[in-house]
């Protein structure tokens, strides 16, 4: 049972959990995803996920109303895994696996939020990256409950979704795409474009997503005269037609435990450029799959920009680097990943047999799912 406070777009965590239900269910587990909000329940269902819509918790009446949706849920599914993504959930979680005699399992995405310490109470945490599991084990978390499991994008079920038009890029393009707020850095992203606009007037700078800190952006875009060459796309649910149209992918994330869209940007085949930080890295396969500069240095990121922009026969190089290796980077992969930590976190006395994950026909997935009469394995 995938437990959210909410589903919305344009958020990591609830596209990770998307994906992985879609997988899941998809290889003949019954899954169920509880969340508030949500925009993916459509493509959810298609995939034969059941979906249960709660109150968002909110406060303390809305996470007591949120409890109480949960636990119904619970109680009717049975199930074997809670997995929460979100530090409400996980509280919400934890009692509700308790009533349920069901195992929590919590998936860190947001390390840098103070309050996701509290994750540290399921039997065991996953870490979308092996530098998020260092970080989690310098502030505490017991390593013997933490599991790394890097995210995979590739093969999402979201690709199935019919286009969410917010019409085509200008090129040629540096696209960037996250929220927009101080964390992702999208300002550093402007400043260093300023740097090297100039010298290359016919390119431009887009950025996809939204967030509070727009106004701020635009602002700061038209002050170093940029107004009619950094666009601010807005978001959408199906980005991938902008990233195919693109020739660089840049992010200047300040704090990132891994970053679905350098799996994305990779995929579409762009060039990228991101800050070295968090599980950034290990997304760009230690450097060898895209290039590398420090945080919150415009000047470093105007360097690399420029490199690629004015070079074409070494911008080809690095969008061809950029696509290899990709294939690791599979929902299919994560999917048999999360498995072993499903295996693992069930109290031998109660762990049900889990075949390995695998397409199935329709007549085996009816037998998988009526493996344990009453039982089922919910996942991530």
């Amino acid at each position: 049972m995938h437990h959210l406070k909410h589903a919305r777009r344009g958020n990591g965590s609830v596209h990770v959990a998307v994906d992985l239900a879609c997988a899941q269910a998809s290889d003949g587990y019954a899954v169920s995803f509880v969340a508030g909000e949500g925009s993916y329940d459509e493509v959810l269902r298609r995939h034969g996920v059941d979906v249960f819509s709660i109150p968002e918790a909110s406060g303390l009446r809305g996470a007591w109303r949120a409890f109480i949706a949960t636990a119904g849920v619970a109680r009717r599914v049975r199930p074997d895994i809670v997995h929460a993504h979100m530090m409400s959930s996980t509280v919400i979680g934890w009692v509700v696996a308790l009533i349920a005699r069901a195992t929590l399992v919590t998936t860190m995405h947001n390390s840098f939020d103070a309050h996701s310490r509290l994750m540290r109470i399921a039997r065991i945490t996953v870490a979308v990256s092996r530098a998020e599991r260092d970080l989690l084990v310098e502030r505490g978390f017991p390593a013997h409950r933490v599991r790394t499991v890097l995210n995979g994008v590739v093969g999402s079920a979201r690709e199935e979704i019919a286009v969410d038009e917010i019409g085509d890029i200008a090129r040629p393009s540096l696209v960037t795409l996250s929220g927009l707020h101080g964390r992702k850095g999208i300002d550093d992203v402007i400043r260093a474009f300023a740097l090297v606009a100039q010298d290359f007037p016919q390119w431009h700078v887009n950025v996809i997503g939204w967030g509070p800190a727009r106004e701020d952006l635009e602002a700061l875009a038209t002050a170093l005269g940029l107004a009619d060459r950094a666009h601010f796309c807005g978001p959408t649910l199906t980005p991938w037609r902008q990233l195919s149209q693109a020739q660089i992918f840049v992010t200047g994330a300040r704090a990132e435990p891994f970053g679905l869209n350098i799996i994305e940007a990779r995929a579409a085949g762009c060039a990228v450029v991101a800050t070295e930080v968090g599980g950034i890295p290990e997304a760009l396969d230690g450097g060898s799959a895209g290039m590398l500069v420090p945080p919150a240095d415009p000047v470093a990121m105007a360097a690399a920009m420029r490199s690629l922009m004015g070079d074409p026969a070494l911008l080809e190089t690095w969008r061809r680097r950029a696509r290899q290796g990709i294939d690791y980077f599979s929902v299919s992969r994560m999917a048999r990943d999360y498995t072993d930590v499903y295996r693992e976190a069930i109290p031998a006395r109660r762990r049900p047999p889990v075949e390995p994950t695998s397409p199935t026909p329709q007549g085996a997935v009816a037998r998988r799912r009526g493996m344990e009469p009453g039982r089922s394995v919910h996942q991530h």
